[in-house]
């Protein structure tokens, strides 16, 4: 297989672009229901910390971090997405994009190990997994779905604030934050910078043709073993996920892209990692660490630095 032609093992469904910009429509109608608090145990000169929850579109209470710098001026957004099934975590890391001049959100996704309500609903198998979470019921009702829904609407509402230049918007993940790094800046046009990392949820037919569905996909494994013994349902299972592979949303991508590829990564193997980049039309630029797995690279976060620091200069 030569990598830098891979673009992925199932095909992108016809209709994709026009489920999605329905769902925009959708979020866009959705009245803006929010809460700002100061976070009181941290009271610092230069820096601002705030718990923000919001009213998801189906009731769900969902939660962010917003961390800014104490200033008057409008402030570029950086969306900070979290790995797979964990949380927003310590205010650390985010702290640092303050010095860049940039206020950074970090949600927690709704039925993870946050704050995020995550409030049920859906028809059949809820034991593993959250990629396969509703895949027996409608699309709509997929949880994955539901985290997209709520990263769209968490954007709007950060446009909403009087602090956040609308116009200079951008996103950053890895591994699950990878993956929702490609779905923001694929479903949100006006995204200026992209910063992925390892993504996850990506060519989800690769995963299980390669068996590799395991951790973090093992909700794929489970699935087939329970309800797909033979391979007999495959076209049903891979075109519902098809819908929230990572992979189909990225050519939607307008942003500049700074990409890390993991080369001997078994828990988001690399050609899954090509499958994203691949697809990508806009400006872009991978760094490849040829010998590492899915852990932290020693000089990503300075590449990273020099990115957001490029001034829309591009990569």
């Amino acid at each position: 297989m030569f990598l830098e032609d891979y673009k992925g093992a199932y095909p992108r469904p016809d209709d994709f672009d026009t489920y999605w910009d329905k769902q925009l429509k959708f979020i866009e109608s959705i009245p803006l229901k929010y809460n700002l608090e100061r976070a009181e145990e941290y009271n610092f000169s230069d820096i601002e910390y705030f718990h923000l929850t919001f009213e998801s579109f189906d009731g769900a209470s969902i939660y962010s971090k917003l961390i800014k710098p104490k200033t008057s001026k409008k402030l570029p957004a950086l969306f900070y997405f979290h790995g797979y099934p964990g949380c927003s975590r310590n205010w650390f890391k985010k702290s640092a994009f303050c010095s860049l001049g940039y206020a950074s959100f970090a949600m927690d996704f709704r039925g993870q190990g946050g704050r995020s309500e995550d409030i049920g609903g859906i028809k059949g198998t809820t034991v593993a997994g959250h990629i396969v979470a509703g895949l027996d019921d409608s699309l709509d009702n997929m949880l994955y779905r539901k985290n997209i829904l709520d990263v769209c609407l968490l954007i709007r509402i950060a446009k909403d604030l009087d602090f956040i230049d609308e116009n200079n918007i951008n996103c950053a993940g890895g591994s699950q934050g990878g993956a929702f790094s490609v779905i923001c800046a694929g479903l949100n046009p006006d995204i200026k910078k992209c910063i992925i990392q390892y993504p996850f949820l990506s060519d989800m037919k690769k995963v299980y043709d390669m068996d590799l569905d395991l951790l973090a996909y093992e909700g794929l494994r489970y699935y087939a073993r329970w309800f797909n013994n033979t391979g007999e349902h495959d076209e049903k299972f891979f075109k519902r996920l098809a819908y929230i592979d990572t992979k189909n949303f990225a050519p939607r991508i307008k942003a500049d892209v700074l990409f890390a590829g993991s080369k001997i990564d078994l828990v988001c193997p690399i050609p899954t990692q090509y499958a994203v980049y691949n697809n990508i039309k806009s400006k872009k630029k991978m760094i490849l660490y040829k010998k590492f797995a899915h852990e932290r690279m020693p000089d990503f976060n300075d590449k990273m630095l020099e990115f957001l620091l490029a001034n829309n200069k591009g990569v």
